[in-house]
């Protein structure tokens, strides 16, 4: 049992770094440089969009075996195949991933100008790729070595800052409503409902195999232990994005012309000195790197098996996808958040009413007729 425990808690980890990536450091400090003084209701508002409803969907899709056949079965097997295209294209290499890179290349750009981004992307991607190489260890991998570089990193430089930042500056008061849809908005940037739809299937037959094999069979322990997995992964985003927020509000008044994924390094050095910097942008790379592995690996498999049939070699899908998000990574931060943002506000709100529609009917019409 405790043994089955820790491996949740792995889990719960491993969810943590791979949807933790670029979005999830630069947005929450923006947030907080917005609303200043009135970072409580936006604060509430990140935590219901980037927290709850990602986690939510996590739940929910492990609710049906992390199947999306079996979850997405309602809308019909063409509008499945065609809704998991769209996340898919979002999530992997035409957006998250390539986000990811530009993220990395700002804490690196900030300190050292006259690497250009052609090279620093080449050799992220060449990274990524290689440790993406094998998918089976994936879980393992990011949940026992990359988080805890990742969440200690982030916490120390964002703790070392929050101390060093002073009090928020006051500003003018705006209605609570509006600052709280402010943050809710803003929490939906980070994509990560999209990627409990592509990622839950990793966590949950991590969970699976890590079973006794005589409770492997049990839906109910199944459920519990992978519930577990999603509460210690919302514990580990609110505490991080809380801090993350609150140093955003305190810096806010320095960052005004900072470019948004420069913005952490930017606030790390002016709390702790240029010398800092390196560290820092080790610490944003290591973060972006987790969450490019696991997307890399989930977005080749789909091509691999979905699109293609497995009639091509695994490892050519695996290079043509690095070589995609290399070349969507020279786009650049803003253009390509632009083009992301214009879908999201048509997908988000369905998604977020399907998965609390799924996960109602799983526990009152499932079980009333077991």
């Amino acid at each position: 049992m405790c043994g089955m425990l820790f491996k949740s808690v792995v889990a719960g980890f491993a969810i943590f770094s791979m949807i933790f990536g670029s979005g999830n450091i630069v947005f929450p400090l923006i947030l907080g440089q917005q609303m200043a003084g009135n970072y409580f209701f936006a604060l509430c508002g990140w935590l219901v969009a980037a927290v709850i409803i990602p986690m939510g969907g996590y739940y929910g899709a492990m609710l049906f075996d992390a199947d999306n056949k079996k979850y997405l079965a309602p809308i019909g097997r063409h509008m499945t195949s065609l809704l998991m295209f769209v996340i898919m294209m979002l999530v992997g290499p035409f957006g998250v991933m390539a986000r990811i890179v530009n993220v990395a290349f700002g804490g690196i750009h900030n300190l050292a100008h006259q690497i250009p981004i052609w090279i620093f992307s080449l050799i992220f991607c060449t990274i990524m790729l290689l440790l993406a190489y094998r998918p089976g260890r994936i879980v393992q991998i990011i949940g026992l070595i990359f988080t805890p570089l990742k969440f200690g990193g982030i916490m120390i430089i964002a703790i070392i800052a929050f101390c060093l930042g002073g009090s928020i500056s006051e500003s003018d008061k705006l209605p609570s409503v509006s600052t709280f849809v402010t943050g809710f908005n803003m929490g939906y940037q980070t994509m990560d409902l999209l990627a409990a739809f592509v990622m839950a299937g990793t966590v949950y037959h991590y969970v699976k195999n890590a079973m006794p094999e005589n409770d492997k069979g049990d839906k109910k322990k199944l459920i519990q232990f992978t519930g577990v997995a999603c509460i210690v992964s919302s514990v580990v985003l609110s505490v991080t994005y809380i801090i993350l927020l609150l140093v955003g509000a305190q810096y806010s008044e320095r960052l005004s012309f900072v470019a948004a994924e420069e913005i952490f390094g930017k606030i790390a050095e002016l709390s702790m000195g240029y010398s800092a910097s390196w560290f820092v942008a080790i610490v944003v790379a290591v973060s972006c790197l987790a969450t490019g592995i696991a997307l890399c690996s989930i977005f080749t498999d789909y091509v691999h098996k979905d699109i293609l049939k497995e009639k091509s070699n695994r490892n050519t899908v695996l290079a043509g996808v690095g070589i995609t998000a290399f070349v969507m990574s020279l786009l650049g931060f803003q253009q390509i958040c632009s083009f992301m943002g214009m879908i999201l506000e048509k997908l988000y709100p369905f998604l977020i009413i399907f998965v609390a529609i799924k996960i109602v009917y799983y526990h009152v019409i499932t079980k009333k007729q077991k």
